[in-house]
């Protein structure tokens, strides 16, 4: 059996990036969207895709998901977009279980702002709910609720757009580690494509 060819690709730069705030999950009026920068590098992220996928073969071969928030959409929508003259026509999908990790308390702060605390015993940092929001096992199991059914459809290319967090996890439970081997050393920069194959 072929595997599917998942893509995880970060959105570009956003306006919270730029200003150094903590994003996390916000939906608020004021959530984070592409900068010029960001705009471009989405653009990069697509020719890029392009030529990893190279030209269609089946009309189903391809789909396009991206989490609900509003700098993944726009780096989707431009990823879209940048992949038709490579021939694929792919409508965007968004997903609620592919936003990035919730911080709670944390979000729209500084992260120059922010002090370091000390690790509660008998506990592992991946566990730990962060400014009352998720933990990153918390991030590990949603991403794999979604991914599980996702994967059911087979398609030869799954392009997820998403977040620095949540890709970190999603790479973790396509590799089959749990959520305390997650790698915070990958270097995962704005509008960075990852590509990792999975067979069923």
């Amino acid at each position: 059996m072929s595997p599917t060819r998942v893509h995880l690709v970060r959105h570009g730069e956003s306006t919270w990036n730029r200003d150094g705030l903590v994003q996390g999950a916000h939906r608020g009026p004021n959530q984070s969207a592409l900068t010029d920068d960001g705009r471009v590098a989405a653009a990069r992220a697509g020719l890029a895709l392009g030529a990893l996928l190279g030209p269609p073969r089946a009309e189903h071969a391809l789909a396009l998901w991206s989490s609900d928030l509003l700098r993944a959409l726009q780096t989707a929508e431009i990823i879209s977009v940048a992949l038709r003259p490579a021939g694929w026509q792919a409508s965007v999908r968004n997903e609620a279980g592919l936003r990035e990790q919730a911080l709670g308390e944390l979000e729209g702060e500084r992260h120059d702002a922010l002090r370091a605390v000390a690790l509660p015993d008998d506990e592992h940092i991946s566990e730990i709910r962060w400014g009352g929001g998720e933990s990153m096992q918390d991030v590990f199991e949603r991403v794999g609720d979604w991914f599980a059914p996702a994967l059911i459809e087979q398609p030869d290319h799954l392009v997820v757009v998403s977040h620095e967090h949540t890709i970190r996890a999603a790479l973790a439970w396509l590799r089959s580690q749990s959520h305390r081997e997650i790698d915070w050393d990958e270097p995962l920069a704005p509008g960075s494509v990852t590509t990792v194959d999975v067979v069923d």
